[in-house]
């Protein structure tokens, strides 16, 4: 079996080589600030001030170490606030190498500044896909084939360590295409496994450098290699919603279908069948503020494909409720939606084909006449 799924890996890499197209995701910090990657390969990241309206390009050009080809992946802290200066960090596919950046709001004038703070010195193995995720000092990559990789940082300063604490870590399974840290201490790898595809629940101990694998939830109605955009936007992402009141974390995971689980507890995860007809879930986020989840995807209707945004009620996380649908535009047209990020009333989204940071405001349920309003 695990022969057979290496064999189609190796099937849907050479037809990424094949692929001419832009891998972008986008994330936000709690106050509404946005981080994205720009075209592939490029040395610039763009950021967009959600309250302001603005978006601002942010080149680095020559102050990168030589062998920075370009980002393709971007993470924040999910707890970070812009406006008093926050930490992001972007990695560089072709070289493994990770930066960090200081991300600050501007107090005088409108707009966002992003200051380089520096590069890590190593390299991690990233193939065919690559996914970062950032939080309480952790830096994790998930480097597809090349296996799973942990850098620290600074809370207060942003400095990166040189190396990595723990370098290309594999846990037995195929490749681990992208990553979401439940905590410090917890990250969840998508995951290429041996019985399909999955969420590989793992443990960090940065003191005894060791990455421990705890437990797998399998994926519903899997896409597989449908849709992939290499390197950075692989069909299965997950997201936290950190539950204030219960103080539990819940793990929403798009894989063409959608799922949620308890990422701390053994169990069958739960399957959200809420999502219009034709509605393929690729990415999502979650907006714990407002206790919603956004997936971002496909609908397929008569023959006709397009990029789509679907959101949740997860105040009652294993029940999520419908709240609904927006098609963004045909996907001959821009691409698919390749990342979503919500905070605060804004929903904000890239696509594989456009340059630019679309931005829409959240619907919100008014519960006690179930009327659906968009503010």
């Amino acid at each position: 079996l695990e022969k057979k799924r290496m064999v189609k890996f190796q099937h849907a890499l050479l037809f990424l080589l094949a692929r001419c197209t832009q891998s972008r995701n986008i994330v936000i910090t709690s106050d509404g600030i946005a981080l994205a990657t720009d075209a592939r390969g490029s040395k610039s990241l763009i950021t967009y001030d959600a309250l302001d309206d603005q978006e601002t390009a942010h080149s680095f050009g020559s102050s990168l170490p030589n062998n920075v080809n370009g980002f393709d992946d971007v993470a924040v802290d999910p707890n970070a606030i812009a406006r008093d200066s926050t930490t992001a960090f972007a990695i560089d596919a072709n070289s493994g190498i990770v930066c960090s950046f200081n991300l600050r709001e501007r107090n005088n004038s409108r707009g966002v500044s992003l200051d380089l703070i520096g590069c890590t010195t190593q390299g991690v193995d990233t193939s065919p896909f690559v996914g970062i995720a950032a939080m309480g000092g952790t830096v994790v990559v998930s480097g597809g084939v090349g296996g799973a990789s942990i850098f620290t940082y600074d809370e207060d300063t942003g400095v990166l360590s040189d190396r990595a604490t723990i370098r290309n870590k594999n846990l037995g399974d195929i490749g681990y295409p992208d990553v979401t840290l439940v905590t410090p201490e917890i990250a969840a790898f998508s995951a290429d496994v041996e019985e399909g595809f999955g969420v590989v629940v793992t443990s960090i101990d940065i003191d005894s450098e060791s990455l421990t694998r705890d437990r797998v939830f399998p994926t519903e109605d899997s896409v597989e290699f449908d849709f992939i955009i290499q390197p950075s936007n692989f069909p299965l992402t997950s997201s936290v919603y950190f539950q204030n009141d219960s103080g539990k974390n819940y793990l929403y995971v798009a894989n063409g279908g959608i799922t949620v689980q308890d990422p701390q507890t053994n169990g069958n995860p739960t399957v959200v069948d809420v999502a219009p007809n034709g509605f393929k879930a690729l990415n999502v986020d979650v907006n714990s503020e407002r206790a919603v989840a956004v997936f971002g995807g496909v609908i397929q209707r008569r023959r006709r494909t397009s990029s789509a945004y679907v959101v949740l009620d997860i105040s009652d996380p294993l029940n999520p409720e419908f709240i609904n649908m927006e098609v963004i535009s045909r996907r001959s047209r821009n691409g698919r939606i390749t990342g979503v990020a919500s905070a605060g009333q804004n929903i904000l989204y890239v696509t594989e084909n456009s340059a630019s940071i679309g931005h829409v405001s959240l619907p919100t349920i008014d519960k006690s006449d179930e009327i659906v309003s968009f503010a």
